[in-house]
């Protein structure tokens, strides 16, 4: 629903049948989000809008979003294969896709006005470590972080935010 009517209302924010698609989209996705949970992307967009409040949440996970996807393709391959098939058809489900899925993703976030990367937002290679830290440190993320679907190290964390820049 988000890839057909995200745009559509996009293009024309008077569309009220791509709304009502997209409000009902948020409601699925809110429920989905309390019986599956989050994992990366939502833990680490907390401490960007922790450090910079002005960050609209949707904003610094669209800015994120792409380097999760490329870290956690490989282990989660035939899945998210799916998930993304109506962005990028054709996929295989292979790991050696993450890189070519990431890419399209971002491509679709910017061609429905999500073009901000971390640097847009003011952060720089410097603000690097205390954002790992927050994500590793911050009530509450330690539970989304275990249940990502690879070790979310450190070192995995930094390398997200480093190609979010």
């Amino acid at each position: 629903m988000i890839v057909r009517y995200l745009p559509a209302a996009v293009n024309d924010p008077l569309n009220l049948v791509a709304r009502y698609y997209l409000l009902y989209a948020s409601a699925l996705a809110g429920i989905s989000f309390d019986n599956g949970l989050l994992h990366l992307t939502h833990a680490l967009e907390h401490p960007l809008s922790a450090v910079k409040p002005e960050i609209a949440h949707g904003l610094g996970l669209g800015a994120i979003l792409p380097a999760v996807v490329k870290a956690i393709y490989p282990a989660t391959a035939e899945v998210l294969a799916d998930v993304y098939s109506p962005i990028v058809p054709g996929l295989k489900g292979l790991p050696a896709e993450a890189e070519y899925v990431a890419e399209k993703v971002q491509e679709w976030l910017f061609n429905v006005g999500c073009t901000q990367k971390l640097s847009d937002f003011g952060f720089t290679k410097d603000d690097i470590p205390n954002l790992v830290k927050l994500a590793k440190t911050t009530p509450f993320l330690d539970g989304l972080l275990s249940i990502a679907p690879i070790e979310a190290t450190e070192s995995v964390i930094e390398k997200i935010y480093l190609e979010s820049l």
